[in-house]
């Protein structure tokens, strides 16, 4: 069964001029969400649903890691083969570029990398 939630009954009015009406609905487009569902998300600093870009985006970022498991232990299994350092320089590269990308810092830790 559902749990029983609060019904929204309360109206919040809100005046915009056109250019930043057409703003925030670009944006909430962008995010796959409604304009209502975007501006309470706003306004209230809490997580409605998971958009389809972000769902697309923790796909993206579960095949890479899947990829960087199978490679990394690669590299643990074939500790004394050549083609090691080729496989670990192509993990720095990829390791560079997604600290380029346009995508948050993952959080700090005192570890190093295990690779």
């Amino acid at each position: 069964m559902k749990p029983k939630t609060d019904t929204r009954t309360a109206l919040v009015k809100l005046r915009v001029t056109p250019a930043e009406k057409e703003a925030i609905t670009a944006k909430a487009d962008a995010q796959g969400q409604t304009v209502t569902d975007f501006i309470r998300q706003r306004a209230l600093d809490y997580r409605l649903r998971q958009t389809p870009l972000e769902k697309d985006r923790v796909r993206q970022l579960a095949r890479i890691g899947v990829n960087l498991n199978q490679l990394a232990r690669w590299v643990n299994v074939h500790k004394g083969r050549a083609e090691t350092i080729d496989v670990l320089a192509a993990l720095v590269s990829l390791e560079r570029e997604l600290k380029g990308a346009d995508t948050p810092p993952p959080p700090e830790s005192e570890d190093t990398p295990c690779i």
